[in-house]
């Protein structure tokens, strides 16, 4: 698909990025005259099965993010497929993922300072509310999925695993998201509710606060394992010049029960600000007791069967047996079968 220059009335211009589903170009529209992004998708070499589901997946993005006219939320402008290929076009970002600011090995690098870091993970928590106001649950939320503009200004993209807050119920037993920021009841095959994209905030907030991520495992197994059952080191203890009332905001935010997270975005979002304002902030009768405490919310993970080998931060759509994935990459995986035992 490198080699496409366009689809329907867009000019590709050239290959922005690339996914584990398809490309995303920079293009023209020449009615508008205007810059565009074009994120495509080839269907043609995959089974009806896939087919049928990528399409649903790209209907879904572009009808959820088609409903949410928000400044903190990528604008979707069309939708079409062309000779096997879908194509979505949405607004063009001048900027980055928030994922290469995090990326060690990039060449370029910047440090943000807690006004920052606060005020982005602030409007990420806008662009969420806003999602979830309009029933909206995005489930995939983490730095490769939110775009930094030149000015440093978030954008949230991404919502082919987004589900409408009606219908999550029903997909329940499916295992949708990426690895490194999925929510304790997410890897129990519960579902993801809104309390789950609060607890992918809160890594990424963590991200911000600490540069290194809250769960860190060798192997998918391992990962899932500290999600479940362990409290991540308290970020004051990593970055000691924080106040430490934002470990509190944290381990909130990184709650094992749903129920014990911030309520709703929005609380999130002014806690947090009112802890930059040096606020007094009470400390809250759910902050974990221990590093290790166990979780009994949810009963011990059965051992896995296969290799553990995958990357935990990659988006991929991948059957069943999912112990190859990609920590870092989406999972879209069927109810459990015999992956573990």
């Amino acid at each position: 698909m490198d080699d496409l220059k366009q689809l329907g009335r867009y000019q590709l211009v050239r290959v922005l990025g690339r996914g584990a589903m398809g490309l995303v170009y920079e293009g023209v529209d020449p009615k508008l005259n205007r810059r565009v992004a074009v994120k495509v998708i080839s269907t043609s070499r995959i089974d009806a099965e896939q087919r049928a589901d990528y399409s649903a997946r790209f209907i879904r993005e572009a009808q959820s993010v088609a409903r949410l006219n928000h400044p903190n939320i990528v604008t979707v402008y069309d939708f079409g497929e062309e000779n096997g290929i879908a194509y979505l076009v949405m607004e063009l970002i001048s900027g980055e993922e928030l994922g290469d600011y995090f990326d060690e090995n990039q060449a370029f690098s910047l440090e943000f300072t807690l006004d920052d870091s606060v005020r982005m993970t602030c409007e990420l928590l806008d662009a969420v509310s806003y999602a979830h106001q309009q029933g909206v649950i995005h489930r995939d939320i983490k730095p490769a999925n939110v775009m930094l503009s030149a000015q440093l200004r978030v954008k949230l993209t991404d919502f082919g695993v987004a589900c409408m807050a009606s219908a999550a119920s029903e997909e329940a037993a499916m295992l949708v998201g990426t690895p490194s920021y999925m929510s304790p009841e997410q890897i129990a095959g519960q579902g993801a509710g809104p309390s789950s994209d609060i607890f992918a905030v809160g890594i990424i907030l963590y991200q911000f606060l600490t540069s290194q991520k809250p769960f860190r495992g060798q192997g998918l197994f391992a990962l899932q394992q500290k999600i479940l059952y362990e409290q991540p080191v308290l970020p004051s203890l990593l970055s000691p010049a924080l106040d430490p009332v934002f470990d509190r905001i944290v381990l909130r935010a990184l709650a094992k029960r749903p129920e014990e997270r911030y309520p709703d975005a929005i609380s999130f979002r002014d806690e947090l600000q009112r802890a930059l304002k040096g606020e007094r902030i009470a400390a809250d009768n759910t902050m974990p007791p221990g590093v290790h405490s166990v979780n009994p919310f949810l009963p011990p993970l059965p051992a896995w069967r296969g290799p553990d080998d995958a990357d935990p931060d990659a988006t991929q759509v991948i059957p069943a047996v999912f112990a190859d994935a990609d920590a870092d990459a989406t999972l879209i995986v069927p109810p459990r079968q015999g992956a573990l035992r």
